[in-house]
């Protein structure tokens, strides 16, 4: 597999932890104003306790996040993931930035079957998806319940972005599909015929196998849309400088 990396996303990078830092923010000053709030407003101090306690918990959550997925080494997790079951037929395009395509999208890959929209989810714990519907293990008596977001459903947001872009961009009726991947080994999947593709580290081999079987481009085509793809993001990168590590294209790959 043949990896292109496209401009480093660091406004989403700099989103979640700008978010977090505010979240933090609006704990403390909540907490500060519930101790020094007058005791004749009792109703006030609680309120403003339960918002600091909501505040703190869900910025420290966020920020855990955020400190995950850098440590993770995203996306070169991703790319480890997928280079060891793909050829030199594919292109990874990493990090691209498209116009009306949300920043989740962390790679296309390209390829004889088609254009796989790729996301990642780096959660951790133990996951189970049926159909379109995604469940955690909460352990204990609550068993399994439903994931609070639903990766399925963003996938296909996500492949709908991209399709509407490429049809733009001159690239009409190109089989695009979503991809949902899993890089992490702290994630574990149990897949009960799920209805888009899920990506993991255990079944990578049989979902290369399976998508290998289908060939609907030409290494024109291949190379046609991943030219675009580079323009696109080159065009919205400050200063349209080269990608230090751009293979040529002009070639077939492969």
């Amino acid at each position: 597999m043949r990896v292109i990396r496209l401009a480093e996303r660091d406004a989403s990078r700099r989103g979640p932890t700008v978010l977090a830092a505010l979240m933090l923010l609006v704990g403390a000053v909540s907490a500060a104003l519930a101790v020094t709030a007058p005791a004749r407003r009792p109703e006030a101090s609680a309120l403003l306790a339960v918002v600091a306690a909501l505040a703190l918990g869900v910025g420290a959550g966020m920020l855990g996040h955020v400190l995950r997925v850098r440590r993770s080494g995203a996306p070169d997790d991703l790319v480890r993931l997928l280079s060891g079951a793909l050829d030199d037929t594919y292109l990874l395009l990493v990090s691209p930035r498209l116009p009306g395509v949300p920043g989740e999208v962390e790679a296309l890959l390209v390829g004889p079957p088609g254009v796989r929209a790729l996301i990642a989810r780096r959660w951790h714990g133990r996951y189970r998806v049926r159909g379109n519907g995604w469940e955690f293990d909460a352990r204990g008596r609550r068993g399994w319940i439903p994931c609070i977001t639903n990766p399925s459903f963003e996938g296909t947001a996500a492949r709908n972005a991209v399709a509407t872009w490429a049809r733009g961009a001159g690239h009409e009726n190109l089989p695009i599909e979503p991809a949902v991947a899993f890089p992490d080994r702290h994630s574990r999947l149990i897949l009960e015929e799920p209805e888009s593709e899920v990506v993991t580290i255990d079944n990578v081999p049989w979902w290369a196998n399976a998508m290998g079987r289908v060939q609907r481009l030409n290494a024109e085509r291949v190379v046609a849309f991943a030219e675009s793809v580079i323009a696109a993001t080159r065009s919205r990168t400050d200063g349209g400088s080269e990608p230090a590590d751009r293979p040529g294209l002009n070639r077939r790959p492969g």
